[in-house]
């Protein structure tokens, strides 16, 4: 009897271990496919609109209250393209860098936060013989065309950085026809890197509150509909809907009128929060209808060519729920290089200039042209 009343505080002293460790856990996302689909550094930023800053909120937060933060960043193209003929390519630096080298200067961001949301635009794959897709090029061989490949194992660069979701809703997820996106998903699926498309929503879970992304492709308002349809059916599962997309036209600063009124148009509708990206450099940002809409996140990691433009950002954005009940959101944006040194070295990092810093600030607020 002895032995036995020794043991019961040691076997309940564990137990109380367990459950401490287990909630300091990151919180892992829910998936669920659409039923209908069978396939540290913070600082204000003033919009024309409102004010948005890590402070920002509308009621004081309480210790029964649960915050969800969330961190996005634009495009991730871990790949070369495939008549790259420069010497240090992207794939190069894979093939000899551990996966954790190229969000190594940013990744506490994203290991610290609750979810961490992107966008592969590159294929994974190891298949042999797989064929480029046809982009008219073979009608004209002057068309510019790019096509993006690294290795299957590459897509652990995404998990080892903290990246837990991609959108693959994008121009290039299909640079290798179907075989090249199939091997995609699979590569993604086994680096536990969860991924959604046009007829995949993603649902993240945090304390009874759960969160729907939405992804798509949107060049141009035919694909108002369709997003709508998502978000009738992410709001029957969810209590919060986010449209991550891919669309406008390219390397320009300022998103085009027709992005501008369909953005909003889907915020009247019902979008809670709005990030797009495609464009390659950033776009600023806007408060409408006291909701948040970035229309071009940038490049993050960029393995396209050695001189991208090289301004990007992290923007996170924070949840407080109560009861189950949205009572705050605060958003905070993050200045940070595509890369560092002369050439791109695949590697973003914090800007810690003060000067260059409040160039990306007053950039997305609308206050400067371009954001360097």
């Amino acid at each position: 009897m002895k032995k036995y009343l020794i043991q019961v505080p040691v076997f309940v002293g564990l137990c109380i271990l367990v459950l401490f460790a287990f909630n300091h856990l990151k919180h892992e996302p829910v998936t669920e496919v659409d039923q209908k689909a069978d396939n540290r550094i913070t600082e204000k930023v003033t919009t024309t609109n409102t004010t948005v800053s890590e402070t920002t909120s509308l009621e004081e937060t309480t210790s029964s209250d649960t915050t969800i933060t969330l961190s996005f960043i634009g495009d991730c193209l871990c790949a070369t393209d495939e008549n790259a003929y420069y010497e240090n390519t992207f794939n190069d630096v894979a093939d000899v860098k551990p996966a954790f080298y190229f969000f190594e200067k940013v990744s506490s961001y994203f290991l610290s936060d609750d979810f961490t949301i992107g966008d592969c635009e590159n294929v994974f794959s190891d298949s042999k013989n797989l064929k480029v897709s046809d982009k008219g090029q073979y009608a004209d061989p002057k068309v510019e065309a790019y096509w993006f490949k690294s290795k299957a194992k590459n897509a652990n660069i995404l998990r080892e950085g903290g990246i837990d979701f991609v959108s693959i809703s994008n121009n290039h997820i299909n640079d290798y026809g179907a075989k090249g996106h199939e091997d995609t998903c699979n590569a993604l699926d086994t680096a536990n890197v969860k991924w959604g498309e046009e007829g995949k929503i993603v649902y993240y879970k945090k304390d009874g509150f759960k969160i729907g992304i939405i992804c798509a492709s949107m060049y141009g308002t035919y694909a108002i509909p369709s997003i709508k349809e998502a978000v009738d059916n992410a709001s029957k599962k969810s209590d919060y809907q986010i449209l991550y997309f891919h669309g406008g036209t390219e390397a320009i600063h300022k998103p085009e009128q027709w992005k501008i009124d369909a953005c909003r148009e889907l915020v009247d509708y019902g979008v809670d929060l709005i990030m797009g990206d495609h464009p390659h450099v950033l776009q600023p940002m806007e408060k409408y209808n006291n909701k948040t809409i970035i229309y071009s996140l940038g490049n993050f990691i960029f393995g396209g060519n050695r001189h991208p433009e090289n301004r990007t950002i992290i923007y996170q954005h924070t949840l407080t729920v109560r009861g189950g009940k949205l009572t705050n959101e605060a958003g905070k944006i993050i200045p940070c290089y595509v890369y560092t040194g002369d050439t791109n070295n695949w590697q973003p990092d914090i800007i810690k200039n003060k000067t260059e810093k409040r160039k990306v600030l007053q950039f997305m607020s609308g206050k400067r042209e371009l954001p360097y």
